[in-house]
């Protein structure tokens, strides 16, 4: 049995190990997110090879007697060097990967969760800044979909009516389903504790990406007020599937 194996890669993260070496932290459309050593000290050019966002083909070996890998090569295919040289874009791109990270590369589907978080980055690195939020935002609704916890959004989880296109729904994170205006209690109502509002342009916005690959998102604006829902929501629910906050979204 081979102790080499070849993968399709991104790079999500890369840290110090030890005085010489590092260890990186890749998703792969083969297996997720796999973990290997780069050994060598700064004149190896793996150094600059082997960093946040580059994708490419890796080639990894396995020791079974240690259990452990060894990054031997990484041919870059896409080096997005944009992404280094915009706040913006550094910190929404660290949001997607802290995300892939933190949720171990979405399950099992993972060419799929590959796909769209490669596609993503790439449209990250292309983009206009001013449309990097909704980028981000299409992310996080498709990542939920990934994750397979979409709420129903278009019928009230209490009484079971069907929110009207022009009508506001509130998902409430306490009771964790989309309440009609007449579920909600007053009490509710008053302190809007955990609750939050999407309209109806922010509901057909969420259901038209879900169809669309990244690189379409342009073509498919939002009002701000409307964009903020749909953000305010996909962080909320992301949040709390992942049990800790995202950092850098926070920063934008």
């Amino acid at each position: 049995m081979s102790r080499s194996k070849t993968y399709r890669a991104l790079v999500l993260q890369v840290r110090q190990s030890g005085e010489q070496n590092r260890e990186a932290v890749f998703f792969t459309q083969e297996e997720g997110i796999i973990r290997a050593t780069l050994f060598g000290g700064p004149k190896s050019k793996l150094r600059s090879y082997v960093s946040s966002f580059h994708q490419g083909t890796l080639w990894v070996y396995e020791d079974p007697v240690r259990n452990s890998k060894k990054i031997t090569d990484f041919d870059v295919q896409f080096w997005r060097p944009a992404l280094r040289e915009s706040y913006a874009r550094l910190m929404a791109g660290s949001t997607l990967l802290e995300i892939v990270l933190a949720s171990q590369g979405g399950g099992s589907s993972w060419e799929e969760a590959f796909i769209l978080t490669t596609e993503t980055i790439e449209t990250l690195n292309t983009i206009s800044e001013q449309s990097i939020p909704s980028l981000v935002t299409y992310f996080f609704w498709n990542w939920l979909k990934q994750l397979g916890l979409l709420p129903e959004l278009d019928q009230c989880q209490h009484c079971a009516c069907t929110v009207r296109p022009d009508e506001v729904v509130w998902y409430s994170s306490l009771k964790q389903q989309a309440l009609c205006g007449s579920c909600i209690t007053g009490e509710e109502h008053t302190q809007k504790a955990g609750l939050f509002p999407v309209n109806g342009g922010g509901r057909r916005w969420i259901r038209r990406i879900l169809e669309l690959p990244p690189s379409q998102i342009e073509r498919y604006r939002l009002d701000e007020p409307s964009l903020r829902q749909v953000q305010q929501l996909g962080t909320e629910l992301l949040q709390h599937a992942l049990g800790e906050p995202i950092r850098y979204w926070e920063t934008l």
